[in-house]
């Protein structure tokens, strides 16, 4: 049982740093054109993609390697009267064409990838002139690779640069960088209401390896979480 796997049977909506929160905010500051073409890499459940069809009137597609995921978005959607395309596909190999789309929301999904290699997907589906919207953990100091092998094996995350690293990953595959917004996990408010019950298992809870997952999450954050950070980042193409 991963992570990943805990969060799609507990239909939980926002699992990344900040939650809804935080995807409201940085919503807020971005503008985008009525029925733009919007790809939303590691989907989850469905949430933010719902939130951006509804505001923009927005033509979502939503990407998640896992097929629950995607399935579980597509649900919410038609839920609440919205459309969305779904794709089962890996960040890393997108089966789009070149310049796709208008703009990729990714919230807390690079950390799971090679992200070179995802970064170079993002690059070579958007528009020259479309933006990307990124919500990253990194690291606020340093860190031992004892943390780094915890984070790996309680979440699955691959590689969590600090914020020179993040920064430095986004112009090696062609973007431009603005940090609109960076700090501590441990600073923003906890997520509460997280949980979509039509989506859920109802016996997840009582699921022990799921539990298990919960408390390591729970125990790793409180020990941790001030050394665990997050940034904001918009993401345009470089000009060459």
């Amino acid at each position: 049982m991963t992570y990943h796997d805990a969060l799609a049977q507990l239909g939980i909506l926002h699992a990344h740093p900040g939650g809804e929160p935080l995807t409201a905010w940085w919503m807020g500051r971005v503008s985008m054109p009525e029925h733009a073409r919007i790809l939303d890499v590691g989907c989850g459940n469905g949430a933010t993609a719902c939130f951006m069809a509804q505001r923009w009137n927005a033509d979502v597609t939503v990407l998640d390697v896992r097929k629950q995921m995607v399935d579980h978005a597509l649900r919410l959607a038609a839920e609440r009267n919205l459309r969305l395309r779904g794709v089962v596909g890996s960040a890393e190999a997108m089966p789009f064409q070149r310049e796709s789309f208008h703009a990729i929301v990714s919230e807390s999904v690079l950390v799971f990838t090679k992200p070179n290699r995802a970064l170079r997907e993002y690059r070579r589906v958007i528009e020259e002139q479309g933006v990307v919207i990124a919500i990253e953990m990194m690291t606020l100091g340093p860190v031992t690779d004892a943390w780094r092998r915890e984070v790996r094996q309680l979440y699955g995350a691959q590689f969590v640069p600090d914020l020179s690293g993040w920064k430095r990953l986004f112009y090696d595959a062609g973007f431009d960088v603005k940090v609109l917004r960076s700090g501590s996990v441990s600073s923003l408010p906890l997520p509460v209401n997280q949980q979509e019950p039509t989506l859920a298992d109802p016996k997840a809870l009582l699921d022990p390896q799921i539990r298990t997952v919960l408390q390591q999450n729970a125990q790793w954050m409180e020990k941790h979480g001030k050394e665990m950070g997050y940034g904001v980042f918009e993401l345009r193409c470089a000009i060459t």
